[in-house]
């Protein structure tokens, strides 16, 4: 019984241990982050959502003002009388303005840090693996968080790739997969947008088909009752046809919204795209054209780099031209061999018409 309550009481000790290990080998929250720049496009669904309600709101309270005047008052009934639809598509245009409000914010803030002398030359003309730790110092001092600028984050990763691969080459492969990688986060941070634009227009049609058919029941449902005359039939297409036009209503509110959305988010995403190639020209005009490469530091496929390979070519250009002075001496001796014997031909042959 004692044995049994003493394996019983290794058995936890085993788990925390385990536990222990398993913790051990999980990355932090920091290192997870550390490079995570999705922050410099992204935004939150949940705050965009609440400003794109007040946006909303206050829209609809200044189409009150419409009501002032009969020849106005119809962009008050578009809103406030057609159902729920132009509700609906009003929140998810909101919603759309919203969301490009604050990328457009977002966008601002990474024009303004492109300004500033990320990698001054006060620290040095080159880039070295002796003054990568200067350049990061630098920018990290300016204040701004990496984690919302595409520049700040491909410099940061190129000073850190930098530093642990000490090769150009590399580096600069780095550099281009990250920025394919920025490209696709900014492609995918209009998703959102892009179904609001497909939806809106979608509610719009929804609306039309609920108008045409209330507008068709109505009439149904007061022809059941009986009508004694030819006016009271006209009277009631009158009312269909009042009802089809307002129906359809839905469906213009709709499309404006859809061209109103459309148009601003092909502007921004062009921007953001725009700031993406001044990345990447930042980054070769005043990263990778200015790295170099430690002395004697063997590269990723073992060729010495510094004064090592600067020997290594010289050693292989004397063996090869002590080479070209050997086949020059070799085609020299069979010239003259061949000129010898060409000469024993046409002495020969002079002597033979002689005789």
């Amino acid at each position: 019984m004692a044995k049994l309550n003493q394996s019983l009481g290794k058995v936890p000790d085993r788990a925390k241990k385990r536990a222990a290990q398993v913790n051990m080998m999980q990355r932090s929250s920091d290192e997870m982050g550390k490079f995570d720049n999705a922050s410099a496009t992204s935004v939150n669904m949940g705050i965009t959502a609440g400003i794109g309600l007040v946006i909303e709101v206050v829209f609809y309270l200044f189409l009150l003002v419409f009501l002032l005047s009969d020849s106005t008052k119809i962009f008050y009934e578009y809103f406030y009388e057609r159902g729920w639809v132009p509700y609906f598509v009003t929140y998810l245009a909101c919603w759309s303005f919203a969301v490009l409000w604050v990328k457009q914010k977002k966008l601002k803030e990474q024009l303004n840090i492109m300004q500033f002398k990320l990698l001054p030359e006060d620290i040095g003309q080159d880039i070295k693996v002796e003054n990568l730790q200067h350049f990061g110092a630098h920018i990290n001092r300016l204040g701004f968080d990496p984690r919302k600028s595409f520049l700040l984050t491909r410099i940061l990763r190129g000073l850190e790739h930098f530093g642990v691969r000490k090769n150009h080459t590399a580096t600069a492969d780095m550099l281009k997969s990250q920025s394919e990688i920025d490209a696709t986060m900014v492609d995918s941070s209009y998703v959102l947008i892009k179904v609001f634009i497909w939806a809106i227009p979608i509610l719009g049609f929804i609306g039309t088909v609920l108008g045409i058919s209330d507008a068709v029941s109505s009439f149904g449902s007061s022809e059941g009752g009986g009508m004694q005359d030819l006016d009271e039939i006209r009277k009631q297409l009158g009312e269909v046809t009042g009802g089809l036009s307002t129906a359809f209503d839905t469906t213009l509110v709709s499309l404006v919204f859809s061209l109103c959305v459309m148009f601003p988010t092909s502007i921004m995403q062009k921007r953001e795209e725009d700031l993406l190639n001044k990345v990447d020209e930042y980054c070769n005009e005043y990263f990778l054209k200015r790295l170099r490469e430690p002395m004697g530091v063997a590269g990723p496929e073992g060729i010495q780099s510094g004064d090592g390979t600067l020997i290594q070519r010289a050693e292989n250009l004397q063996a090869y031209l002590l080479q070209i002075q050997e086949s020059q001496s070799v085609v020299a001796q069979q010239m003259s061999q061949i000129a010898s014997q060409f000469n024993q031909l046409m002495e020969n042959s002079m002597g033979e018409e002689g005789s």
